[in-house]
């Protein structure tokens, strides 16, 4: 990773020039930076977590000078699933920061109809979180929760921790299964029930729910030993929802959830209302997000920041671009 000087970037018409602030790093930014990513190919100036202001006009976008947040996700608008009113699942979606320049920079541009305008009283380190969060709201509308259920996550890193406030928020018992000694204590610190790290999940989960089990698991870890657990610490009926990304395929006992005839979805990325639910809970200060443990790097010290957050000593990893 470098950091340089570049033009002002062109500014195609429907689209609209934003000044980042902030800019969250997370696990699809390692990959990338690793050379492991699909898609994203270097030269490439990464970020698709951002909060910024607007600094030009587009008819139908908010006013110079409005803060805003970025949905960065860009369908193609012509696969079945963009067609059927589902363009975050669309066939040949494309992100801002992975397929094409991000906001790891001092100026950037986006389609005027991906920006969302923020409260001016929100706190700017509280909207940069919009973006995860909106994939922690999508994740819980898809395991349709409901008040008082158990809720098993497995993986507190940030996605993790978020996806067990909403719950939290929605009137579930939330319990947490995390090895690092350091998140499990950031969770714990957010009030988060944490299962012990010195017996295995489905032993912990036991002893805590008097052998009920979860009815419902949220993986958010997306490695192998944790998918062929699934069904294990899930209850019969229960649902299991994939909310971690996995590399590669994975062994998970499909025998085990006929038998117990759980539900097993999948979660990926988060529709507009969902994130337009993520901003209203960060405006309205439901989850307390002013909580979470959040280190902020200048744009000089990118490697800085990267190193941080793969370390995972805090929940979040932000670069301010201003500084």
């Amino acid at each position: 990773m470098s950091v340089e000087e570049r033009p002002q970037p062109d500014c195609p018409p429907g689209w609209v020039l934003v000044q980042p602030e902030l800019v969250g790093l997370c696990g699809s930014d390692f990959s990338i930076v690793g050379g492991h990513h699909g898609r994203a190919a270097p030269p490439l100036v990464l970020g698709h977590e951002m909060v910024g202001t607007v600094a030009g006009s587009e008819p139908g976008s908010p006013p110079p000078g409005t803060r805003v947040v970025v949905n960065p996700l860009l369908p193609c608008g012509q696969c079945w699933s963009c067609r059927n009113e589902l363009p975050h699942v669309c066939r040949n979606l494309r992100l801002i920061g992975i397929d094409l320049d991000g906001a790891l920079a001092e100026l950037l541009t986006v389609p005027a109809g991906k920006l969302l305008a923020v409260d001016p009283a929100t706190p700017v380190a509280e909207a940069a979180l919009t973006e995860p969060l909106a994939v922690a709201v999508h994740a819980v509308r898809r395991a349709a929760l409901s008040a008082e259920q158990t809720v098993l996550v497995i993986g507190a890193g940030p996605i993790g921790v978020l996806i067990g406030l909403v719950a939290e928020a929605a009137g579930c018992r939330v319990m947490v299964s995390e090895p690092h000694p350091t998140r499990r204590r950031l969770a714990t610190d957010l009030g988060l029930g944490t299962l012990p790290a010195d017996v295995g999940p489905l032993e912990a989960l036991s002893a805590a729910t008097g052998g009920q089990l979860a009815d419902v698991t949220f993986d958010c870890a997306g490695r192998p030993p944790v998918a062929a657990l699934l069904s294990a610490v899930t209850r019969v009926r229960g649902t299991i929802v994939l909310a971690g990304l996995y590399g590669a395929p994975a062994a998970i006992d499909l025998h085990a959830i006929t038998f117990a005839e759980q539900a097993l979805i999948g979660s990926r990325v988060y529709t507009h209302a969902d994130f337009g639910h993520a901003i209203s809970l960060v405006e309205g200060g439901t989850l307390v997000l002013g909580r979470l443990a959040v280190q902020t790097f200048p744009l000089d010290a990118v490697g800085r920041a990267f190193e941080a957050a793969r370390q995972g000593e805090t929940l979040k990893v932000l670069v301010d671009v201003r500084r």
